[in-house]
């Protein structure tokens, strides 16, 4: 089955996005979507947790009214939360929200190609799994933006997929790393394969779409290169929408 959904879109409800919601799911209606989840950002220091509650009603009220216009599409209310390891109480309130689901991720780059800055980075990303209330880990090599990061161990990337396995938190697939640095995803194949020989097969695939043209971008390709059970989150639960390859 076709996984005919993008999972990681940012709106005008995001500091850096350039889509109204509207405009977004008429785009996905084009493309044959049958689910589409607007992760809106969450990153305390662009925005503080009172604006983006305020922001957030805003933003949830109009998800309603496009869900009855557009009920062929299932639309999906998220939060990408920047680094949510600093902050927990703000975590905890976003969990309380009427929400489907929050991916935690980590924006902080290392600021040099050393083994250690390189290191740093995917401790912060573990301390972003081991903290309670995320449901996805986004774009987890993001730092293959900037840098290789190939010298580093598998080790610490082990510790990650073992603690997600368990914990029943979803690696996403993002297909962003096609256009934007023209990489294979984030996280990269080698990683991908790691997942998988370390018992993980949940995945959500998002295109972390900021403009209309980015929307579903590449997602049939990934789609078709990689045997897992491939899903979204509803309500905070995970759901399979398509069939192992």
């Amino acid at each position: 089955m076709e996984y005919l959904a993008d999972t990681h879109m940012h709106s005008i409800y995001s500091y850096d996005g350039q889509m109204c919601l509207e405009d977004m799911v008429k785009r996905g209606e084009n493309l044959g979507l049958k689910y589409m989840a607007f992760t809106e950002h969450l990153e305390l220091g662009q925005i503080t947790i009172k604006q983006f509650l305020n922001r957030y009603k805003v933003y949830s009220a109009e998800v309603d009214k496009l869900q009855m216009r557009f009920p062929h599409i299932k639309l999906i209310k998220g939060v990408e939360f920047t680094n949510p390891e600093k902050y927990p109480k703000e975590l905890e309130i976003v969990n309380g929200l009427d929400i489907d689901y929050i991916i935690g991720s980590n924006h902080e780059l290392p600021e040099s190609l050393s083994e250690k800055e390189i290191l740093e980075y995917y401790q912060k990303i573990l301390r972003i799994v081991r903290t309670c209330g995320i449901d996805s880990l986004g774009h987890m090599d993001y730092l293959r933006r900037k840098y290789d990061d190939s010298s580093i161990s598998d080790d610490i990337i082990r510790e990650i997929y073992s603690y997600l396995v368990k914990n029943g938190i979803t690696l996403e697939i993002n297909s962003s790393a096609r256009r934007r640095k023209g990489l294979d995803s984030f996280p990269s194949d080698k990683k991908l394969k790691l997942y998988k020989e370390c018992g993980g097969d949940n995945v959500t695939i998002g295109s972390d779409a900021h403009r209309l043209d980015e929307i579903y971008d590449s997602i049939p390709i990934l789609d078709k290169e990689y045997a897992f059970n491939k899903g979204l989150y509803l309500k905070r639960k995970f759901v399979s929408i398509s069939n192992k390859k």
